[in-house]
């Protein structure tokens, strides 16, 4: 009997410090019935991957019968995402050219690591600095200007490797300019280069109960997940089932949209690892039967 096809992400234990940690947490994930995984280690700083690193992870996946859905890119190193002030590595939203372009590099060799590990998306970060539009208006101009360059530059390379770049609804700032984001970029680039990743927990803590409303006019672009719960208040990225999110909503959202390809958990767990893979495929197996009942 085929095990039901469901994704979670490689760090919901940490990272971890050794590459016999990142082994055995491949062959737990496998044990635990999950078919897939989305590659989250390094999802935040200017870490690049050598090729020999991707032929690793491939190697392992292959050993434990796990196929890649999607993975974690990085913006670059951590910064105050609300203003736009001073200049941090590896930022492809910078207006510092070469700083700009080192952002675009980074972004690069997370699509190199998709087309290794055979999947066709990576989820990225765009950070609006919101309050740097409110005290200057003309700065809303200045960065797209350079967020256009970015995706003007990665969208032959992405095109060419068949990698889709899906942009990540946050909760870092108000819900108004994410959707903002989304009218401008997904208006000027086409669907085979550029979706969204729907995080439902990030939207339940955003726009609660409306959330899946906003995002279905959204839907035709709608090619990545990351599905988990909270309280509508904290990021907790608990288990399906255990926060407030109405999931038949979610389920509903995905059926509608242009989403295919097994449902994605991003979750943080603690305690028991074997207990803890127990109760999320079961999650994600009662997500998929709700999902595949409306399709």
């Amino acid at each position: 009997m085929s095990r039901v096809e469901i994704a979670v992400n490689t760090d919901l234990f940490g990272e971890g410090g050794s590459l016999e940690q990142i082994r055995q947490l491949l062959e737990q994930v496998a044990e635990a019935g999950f078919t897939h995984i989305h590659w989250c280690h390094e999802w935040s700083g200017e870490y690049l991957y050598s090729t020999h690193e991707m032929l690793q992870i491939r190697d392992w996946m292959e050993e434990f019968g796990l196929k890649a859905k999607g993975l974690h890119a990085t913006k670059g190193s951590d910064r105050d995402v609300s203003v736009r002030s001073g200049h941090c590595r590896r930022d492809y939203t910078s207006d510092w050219e070469r700083n700009r372009k080192a952002g675009v590099e980074l972004i690069q060799n997370r699509v190199e690591l998709a087309v290794c590990l055979g999947t066709s998306e990576v989820v990225l970060h765009l950070y609006v600095p919101h309050v740097s539009f409110q005290q200057d208006p003309g700065e809303k101009d200045r960065f797209y200007a350079c967020v256009r360059r970015s995706l003007d530059e990665l969208m032959p390379y992405c095109l060419k490797k068949g990698v889709r770049i899906c942009l990540e609804n946050l909760f870092d700032f108000p819900g108004k300019y994410m959707l903002e984001a989304w009218d401008i970029l997904f208006s000027e680039y086409p669907a085979e280069f550029l979706g969204l990743c729907y995080d439902s927990g990030h939207a339940n803590m955003i726009w609660g109960e409306l959330a899946t409303d906003v995002v279905k006019a959204y839907g035709n672009r709608l090619y990545a997940v990351h599905l988990h719960d909270n309280d509508g208040k904290n990021d907790s990225h608990l288990i399906p089932g255990e926060g407030n999110i109405q999931w038949a909503a979610v389920a509903d959202l995905l059926a509608g949209s242009a989403y295919r390809g097994p449902l994605v958990l991003e979750l943080t767990c603690h305690g028991s690892r074997e207990e803890s893979l127990r109760r999320a495929y079961q999650a994600g197996c009662g997500l998929k039967r709700m999902y595949r009942g409306k399709v």
